[in-house]
């Protein structure tokens, strides 16, 4: 069995290009912190909006990854929980929510029988592929809030106290900067000109970011094989 599953593989892969921009910042810190300094900024500052962009892509592939199994495996549907289902057609369903017309809720039920009915049979193996892009929707800016959120909608309720017992004294300081690199890509994204860190900055933070990746990575695939079926 594989340490890591294919995300986290894909995930060390894209990350090849942050520390590109690291080093071109650092190189040019070391040649003219001054003089060059807008330049230094702007690699720094385009290197973490990147690792926070691969941060989320990291976690929907990884949720990804779990979906595509259920329909690899042919995996029974008993044992999930109904908010597992809710994301699947979370779409139509807050579309009928949010509909008041009659006429409309109806258009709106068949739609959602026509579409996603095979889902919601319980009686059944996942003989139809679950849209990922569906089951993602919602999920951006990843803050470890929106990444513990995101992960309990597969029924892993746990993750956290897994987390923290993994992460042992490092758990604080590590969730801690998967807010804060979001916080600071967050000002970037909305053209605040002075947020920036050093390219020794960015190099810490993508220590813990990986660290929060891996350490997710191998307790989601562990749970899930657990569960349901392999993953890795």
């Amino acid at each position: 069995m594989a340490r890591f599953t294919s995300a986290y593989s894909s995930f060390l892969e894209r990350l090849d290009e942050v520390e590109l921009l690291r080093r071109f910042a650092m190189l040019k810190e070391r040649k003219n912190p001054v003089l060059l300094r807008n330049e230094i900024n702007a690699l720094s500052r385009g290197a973490l909006v990147l690792l926070s962009s691969h941060l989320e892509a990291y976690i929907k592939e990884l949720g990804e990854l779990a979906l595509d199994s259920l329909y690899k495996y042919q995996i029974k549907k008993t044992g999930f929980n109904p908010a597992f289902f809710y994301h699947i057609s979370k779409d139509f369903i807050d579309q009928i929510k949010d509909t008041s017309d009659p006429e409309k809720i109806g258009e709106k039920i068949f739609a959602f029988l026509g579409n996603d009915l095979s889902f919601w049979d319980v009686s059944s193996d996942f003989s139809v592929q679950i849209p990922s892009d569906r089951f993602n929707g919602g999920f951006s800016n990843p803050s470890y809030k929106k990444i513990r959120a995101y992960i309990n909608r597969f029924g892993y309720t746990d993750f956290q106290r897994d987390l923290c017992n993994a992460l042992r004294a490092d758990f604080q300081p590590v969730t801690n900067m998967i807010d804060h690199l979001v916080d600071v890509r967050n000002k970037i994204a909305h053209g605040d000109p002075i947020v920036t860190k050093t390219p020794h900055e960015v190099k810490d933070i993508v220590r813990f970011v990986k660290c929060f990746c891996s350490t997710t990575d191998a307790l989601f695939a562990t749970w899930w094989r657990q569960r349901h079926c392999p993953i890795r």
